[in-house]
């Protein structure tokens, strides 16, 4: 299971239920090399997986774990 920061367990309890049960699902799944996509310019070495239409888990692998940075909107975990 990967590790989530205390700022984004915050914004998991945050979450509407039905998005909060689709969120905890994708993050015990990031470990798949296939599901998030890389990263570039400022944020580059870091994932982000699609959680529904508008909102992103952004994640990164740190020390052979799983570290899940935010989870929000999209209009406010790419800044």
């Amino acid at each position: 299971m990967p590790k989530l920061t205390p700022g984004a367990k915050k914004q998991l309890g945050k979450l509407p239920p039905q998005l909060s049960a689709k969120a905890h699902e994708l993050i015990r799944r990031l470990d798949e090399p296939h599901l998030g996509k890389k990263l570039v310019g400022p944020l580059k070495g870091k994932r982000s997986a699609r959680l529904g239409r508008s909102h992103r888990i952004i994640y990164q692998e740190a020390d052979g774990y799983i570290v899940v940075l935010t989870v929000g909107p999209r209009k406010d975990v790419y800044r």
